[in-house]
Order: structure tokens, then sequence, then C-alpha cells
């Protein structure tokens, strides 16, 4: 009978993660907000405008310099929607000295995949959350660093699609010999 209680105790902690929700900055949630929501709720808190459309989503995009959101130091956010108004991605731009202690407030949160943090180099780091990914990207020789909110369809779509365009690079660099 005990052995009954921890198979299932391990199956409900397999399915509900199975079921979890998805990363949700400043309360939006990727794949479930729509453009509405996030301009509504969002834009009361900071000044957001209209960005065109994004080339990997096919969607709109809202951005905003991040004043009155609540994070030290952000200095741009981008709002990334899919063709069915539904929040795609959330992009970031942070002072680059954040990095330790902003890894350290999402994996609190998020499952840490992945983290490369060098004493001297770019640092690195990957996160999970049901269908979403979380990377932050501090380069080497820069001040600043990017934190990635994503769902996994819209990260596959963008590697896809940059992979296709190096390729057609890489052909007419070829080409040129």
């Amino acid at each position: 009978m005990k052995s009954f209680f921890v198979i299932l105790a391990a199956w409900l902690i397999s399915y509900s993660n199975a079921f979890a929700q998805n990363a949700a900055p400043f309360g939006q949630e990727l794949g479930l907000s729509t453009y509405a929501q996030v301009k509504q709720q969002v834009g009361g808190k900071t000044s957001l405008s209209d960005a065109g459309k994004n080339k990997f989503s096919g969607g709109k995009m809202l951005q905003g310099d991040g004043d009155g959101l609540g994070i030290e130091g952000l200095s741009g956010v981008t709002f990334i929607f899919d063709k069915s108004d539904k929040l795609a991605a959330v992009t970031l731009t942070l002072p680059k000295d954040s990095f330790k202690q902003t890894l350290g407030a999402l994996s609190a949160k998020y499952k840490l995949i992945e983290k490369q943090v060098p004493f001297v180099g770019s640092a690195s780091a990957r996160l999970q959350q049901g269908d979403s990914v979380i990377e932050l990207d501090a380069p080497h020789m820069s001040f600043e660093m990017t934190v990635l909110y994503a769902t996994k369809s819209l990260k596959q779509a963008f590697s896809q699609q940059s992979g296709n365009e190096r390729a057609a690079q890489e052909k007419r660099q070829a080409d040129m010999f």
C-alpha cells in the first residue's frame, strides 16, 4: 500500500509538471496573454509603442523603455506576439553587472537547464517553465545583457530561419569565389 502512494505521488508530480504554466514576465503569460491585455495592463505602468511586425513570429510588437515596471536598471522591453495576437516573447535589456542577481531571481522561479558564468568572458544561462524558455545573455565586451522569455515554438522558428539565412549567406559567399 505504501508503494502505491509513492507511485501515485510521483505520477501526480509528473502530471502537474506536464501542465505547468509558462513564464509570465510582468504577469503576462507567454502563449496566453493577448496584445490588448499587454497594452492595457503593462502599458498602464510604462509607455509602450507599436514596433512593427516580427519577422520570426509574423505578429505585432510593442516596445518601451521599461520605466515604471519596477526592475532596477531596465533600459528596454519588447513584447513580441504571434499571428493570433498571443504573447510569444518578451525581451529585457539590463545592465550586465546584474547578471548573477537576475539569474538568482529567475532560478528561484524557473527550472535552471544550463549556465555558463566564467570569471572572464561571456555569461549565459537557460531556464525553462512549461512551454517557455528563458535565456540570459551577457556578452563579454558589453555593458548590457539581454533576458529573453520565449515560447518554444518561437525559439524553434528563430533557429530554423536563422539557420536558413546563414546557409544562404554562406552559399552567396561561396559563389563569389
